[in-house]
């Protein structure tokens, strides 16, 4: 038998007020449990430009430099860590990676690094990539035979 639409939203809130409040408070809870696992604090960095001081998130130039080294080609990024000084200026960038089996790890690392530190020099408005200010350390953690793991 076809419902109208009257019949269908009455079924629907009988359907809800069926649920109890309970039940409600759990789903609010696991809401909130995901909600504070998706939470990941960001340190600042600090910035230059002409005008003054900028500040950005440790969060956005980790991902600034995710998509420079996917530029790079037999690597990809693992993971990318930054460090900061007390006063908040990048002190280390750390970048560890999957590399193709067979490429030459020493000049792709040295691409890595430049890459890596190009994108920091735009981000934060530096003139030049700061490779003698900033270390850009470069780890290989695996090495993959497979060019689409990348």
């Amino acid at each position: 038998m076809a419902m109208n639409g009257e019949q269908l939203l009455t079924q629907a809130t009988r359907s809800l007020r069926e649920h109890t409040d309970a039940g409600w408070v759990a789903l609010r809870d696991d809401v909130v449990a995901a909600a504070v696992k998706a939470f990941r604090p960001s340190a600042p960095v600090r910035g230059r430009l002409p005008g003054g001081e900028l500040w950005v998130a440790s969060a956005v130039l980790v991902s600034r430099v995710r998509v420079a080294v996917a530029g790079v080609p037999d690597a990809a990024a693992l993971r990318i860590t930054c460090t900061t000084t007390a006063d908040d200026e990048l002190d280390r960038l750390t970048v560890e990676l999957v590399a193709l089996y067979g490429t030459p790890l020493v000049p792709l690392a040295a691409e890595v690094r430049r890459a890596a530190a190009a994108t920091v020099a735009r981000t934060l408005g530096l003139a030049d990539p700061p490779l003698d200010r900033v270390r850009v350390d470069v780890s290989v953690q695996d090495v993959t035979p497979d060019a689409r793991l990348l």
